[in-house]
């Protein structure tokens, strides 16, 4: 669909942002990494440069057991702490303090309108207006609406939860979400 042919009257919302509604974000955005195979193959590629700076030598039967047997450990150990890492959301509701705690003003009441031109978030200290460029992809969870500026990890993310919706009905949010951006698996 495109944006031409959206009839979406303004959408509005009302909330302050809770450390929950953080943490629904962040697990959103962080969902999905694409390179799951990248620390195993880190963890080979030092035990392979282990080998190689102790030099070529001879290696007896016992040496490549034991090499070999390190290696698969390190490999499981290594996939074993990706997905402890990516499915801890002690790690994400760390930082979400963090951020908490560092940005007062995130915590505020907050109105938004969000609409064909996009979003205009107002709150007591600030008032920020983004386009649609600035956010080209978002994640629908069970809570929110998750608008994200990419898929890179460091990319900027907008929490929009549904619970602030004026209407209480996410239809026409996300009417105007799949309208002017891409919806992430």
């Amino acid at each position: 669909m495109s944006a031409e042919q959206v009839t979406v009257s303004p959408v509005e919302l009302n909330y302050t942002l809770t450390e929950e509604d953080w943490l629904d974000g962040f697990v959103a955005h962080r969902r999905r990494l694409r390179r799951p195979w990248l620390v195993p193959i880190l963890i080979v590629a030092a035990l392979v440069g282990l080998v190689i700076s102790n030099g070529f030598r001879a290696m007896s039967a016992v040496d490549v057991a034991i090499l070999g047997t390190t290696a698969l450990t390190a490999v499981g150990f290594g996939l074993l702490l990706f997905r402890f890492l990516i499915a801890a959301r002690w790690m994400y509701r760390w930082q979400v303090r963090l951020i908490m705690r560092g940005n007062p003003w995130l915590a505020e009441p907050i109105r938004a309108i969000v609409d064909d031109t996009g979003l205009r978030l107002t709150s007591a200290s600030r008032s920020e207006t983004a386009a649609w460029s600035q956010y080209l992809r978002y994640v629908e969870t069970d809570r929110s609406f998750v608008l994200r500026a990419s898929e890179r990890l460091g990319a900027a993310v907008l929490v929009l939860p549904k619970r602030g919706l004026v209407t209480g009905d996410p239809a026409p949010l996300r009417a105007l979400l799949e309208t002017h951006c891409h919806r992430s698996a």
